[in-house]
């Protein structure tokens, strides 16, 4: 599935979700809950998945001096 595709999907979930919110019906409302779910799994990585590999990389980068430091520091909190 191309970003483009996947963005179109998002664009109509989220005029779906403000037709039911809005119209106040909730069968809509349930099922526009679970096509949201469905596209959060499988539309999040290919529009997200490198903005998540790389914060996820600085996450462990970022932990990795953290504990290098305490190390060095003795654990002292200051």
């Amino acid at each position: 599935m191309s970003k483009t595709m996947a963005s179109f999907l998002v664009f109509l979930d989220t005029i779906g979700v403000s037709v039911a919110l809005l119209g106040g019906n909730t069968p809509l409302c349930l099922l526009m809950g679970l096509m949201t779910l469905m596209l959060y799994v499988k539309v999040n990585p290919i529009l997200f998945g490198d903005y998540d590999r790389k914060q996820h990389e600085r996450m462990l980068q970022r932990r990795k001096l953290l504990l290098e430091q305490r190390a060095n520091h003795g654990g002292d909190n200051k």
